[in-house]
């Protein structure tokens, strides 16, 4: 997952005048030939008064079976369903069963019942859509135009501004400037005909290329991506910044260039890997707005029109491991993985080498059966964990060294259980062991039954400022600005919830598929069991049956020895852990004013390995150091 230092929304102003210079210019159109009309049309979602508590879930069957109830024509897709659109001003004269001459430009999501119309840009839920039916059934017309959003109206303007301001890059006056400038980026070989065609611009003031995001409606400007290149030693960084923000951020780069005949098709991570394919292959790329990170869902209905779809993410395992999940999402039938190695490093990369781009697209992977697999489809797989151990290993923490020498990173497809006695603090920590995965990119959604979200965002956002804010709230826009940046979500539920042991073993169940099916890692706070205080907890502590345990694939218990004299000794305790075996305890020291558990800038643990025969010494806490075994 890619780390992408975005920009605080309240310093829009400073940034815009940093990198326009100032003052806004008028008058320039948005792109050759297009005049700047700024609109997007979306479904009015309060039409109908929205219900209390969460959405409902709907399947395939019952979306195919209203449509069937209310004679809307539609045929399958390979990831939504398509239908003549409700929102076109010929709706009213569309016939009730399909027709070759009537556009399918409205696309329903098999998976979450969303919609999006093409042809109107107008959107919603599977409520909404029937909300939507319901009305043109009483004579009602649908919703009209909506005015944007303050925020994306601003983001929007000072996109514009920006945009007039950035150079094409292929015409600077200065030759010498343009060659450095390719150069400071690692698009010497990009032609200036491919810049020109994709419409890369160079923002000098910010030493910025400049993506554009045009309006697959009518070619307006809707926002843009900056990327700045920074060096922090011998290493090279690609600093990203996008106008709307980044969770809004919805451009596949280089859709405009797409026409209704292209069948075939190549994904890629990054604007400047779909440049280079394009360049050297002619195949048609597309660039995700967000890199491996995410596959917006609303961006499926763009990718309908294709027959076959290549994924080139990128060149490390986080890469591999997202086009997999990415060709679930898109069919696995139509899609082709190319696997990143020495000899199939990112397009970028692999043009800059001199390397054959189309062979190596001919040589992409076949999505597998989801059921069955021999050696030779794993072989490579294999063979690629082998090399790439650091990252096979998962991220790892940064506030939290001594647990990475044990678990040695957070990896994705894994079920984490955690516990501790009753005020020791598992909340404080899991949420700050949250947070240090989502600054790197790890996106992170939190679910508590016991503290609401208000407390919750309270807490982590001390932890990620390392102070408290209370008595400096002339710093809070500006840390909250950061905080908000995070790839950080809530659930909405909360409140006490009584399980039964065998409703417990079946939740767990569920969890573990989940984990393993989605390729995501989930982490269970379970409460212990009612035990003496003076004894610590052990695996088998956990409330409920051993199935927790044993479907775990890491256990880890917050240990708090009780002294009489003071304050307790807090340690964490992996007891156990799948990957390679190895167990342990370090020590834990608690920071009152941040809400901190973690060991950055403090006294250094000293790490002790302890025989196999003495492992029974983990169970007791070290005074000063981390003891840790290896189970067999």
């Amino acid at each position: 997952m890619a780390v992408v230092p975005l920009r605080p929304c309240r310093a829009a102003g400073r940034l815009l005048l940093l990198l326009c210079g100032g003052a806004r210019s008028k008058g320039a159109s948005l792109s050759p030939g297009v005049p700047g009309r700024l609109t997007q049309r979306r479904y009015k979602k309060d039409v109908l008064p929205s219900p209390e508590g969460p959405v409902p879930s709907v399947s395939i069957t019952e979306i195919r079976q209203y449509l069937r109830a209310q004679s809307i024509p539609f045929h399958d897709g390979y990831s939504c369903l398509h239908t003549p659109s409700l929102f076109t001003d010929s709706r009213e004269n569309q016939p009730s069963s399909p027709s070759a001459s009537v556009p399918y430009t409205l696309f329903i999501d098999k998976t979450t019942g969303s919609f999006l119309c093409t042809a109107t840009l107008a959107e919603g839920t599977w409520q909404d859509f029937q909300a939507n039916v319901e009305l043109r059934h009483r004579g009602i017309p649908p919703a009209s135009s909506e005015e944007p959003e303050e925020d994306t109206r601003r983001a929007r303007e000072d996109a514009r501004c920006i945009w007039e301001r950035a150079l094409p890059l292929w015409e600077l006056l200065d030759e010498d400037e343009t060659n450095k400038t390719k150069a400071m980026f690692g698009i010497s070989l990009v032609t200036d005909a491919t810049l020109k065609r994709f419409g890369v611009r160079y923002l000098r003031t910010a030493k910025s290329l400049v993506f554009p995001w045009f309006s697959p409606r009518d070619a307006t400007l809707k926002g843009l991506k900056l990327v700045r290149v920074e060096k922090k030693g011998d290493e090279i960084a690609y600093v990203e910044e996008t106008l709307p923000r980044f969770d809004s951020y919805r451009n596949l780069f280089g859709l405009p260039l797409i026409s209704r005949r292209d069948t075939e098709l190549v994904l890629t991570g990054w604007e400047l890997d779909a440049l280079a394919l394009h360049q050297a292959t002619g195949v048609a790329s597309l660039a995700l707005p967000r890199g491996a990170t995410c596959l917006p869902p609303a961006l499926l209905p763009y990718l309908e029109q294709f027959k076959r779809i290549t994924l080139w993410l990128g060149e490390d395992l986080r890469s591999w491991e997202a086009a997999k999940l990415f060709a679930r999402k898109l069919s696995l039938k139509r899609c082709s993985l190319v696997r990143p190695g020495d000899l199939q490093p990112r397009p970028l990369e692999a043009l800059n080498q001199g390397l054959n781009l189309t062979k190596i697209l001919r040589a992409a992977l076949p999505a597998s059966h989801k059921s069955i697999v021999s050696f030779r489809q794993l072989r490579e797989e294999v063979f690629g964990e082998l090399v790439n151990t650091e990252q096979v290993a998962g991220i790892k923490w940064a506030r939290f060294p001594e647990l990475n020498k044990l678990l040695k990173g957070h990896r994705r497809g894994e079920l984490t259980i955690f516990t501790g006695p009753t005020g020791s603090g598992k909340t404080t920590f899991i949420s700050e062991y949250a947070l240090d995965l989502c600054m790197q990119g790890v996106c992170t959604l939190w679910g508590s039954f016991e503290i609401n979200n208000v407390r919750l965002a309270k807490i982590m956002l001390t932890q990620f400022a390392t102070q408290r804010l209370e008595d400096q709230l002339e710093l809070y826009d500006e840390w909250a600005d950061r905080f908000e940046d995070l790839p950080l979500y809530f659930m909405t539920f909360h409140g006490q919830q009584n399980i039964k042991l065998a409703a417990q073993d079946y939740i767990v169940g569920a969890f573990r598929k989940f984990a393993t099916d989605n390729n995501c890692h989930i982490t269970l706070v379970i409460h212990p069991r009612k035990e003496d205080d003076e004894k610590e907890l052990q695996t088998a502590s956990i409330f409920g049956s051993a199935k927790a345990s044993q479907e775990a694939d890491n256990v880890l218990i917050l240990q708090d020895r009780k002294l009489v004299t003071g304050p307790g000794k807090r340690y964490l305790q992996v007891s156990k852990n799948r990957f390679d075996g190895d167990v342990g305890v370090f020590p834990l020291e608690f920071n009152k004013a941040s809400l901190t558990f973690s060991s950055a800038g403090k006294s250094k643990v000293k790490l002790k390995k302890v025989k196999e025969e003495k492992a029974v010494s983990a169970k007791k806490a070290p005074e000063g150091g981390l003891g840790a075994s290896k189970k067999p």
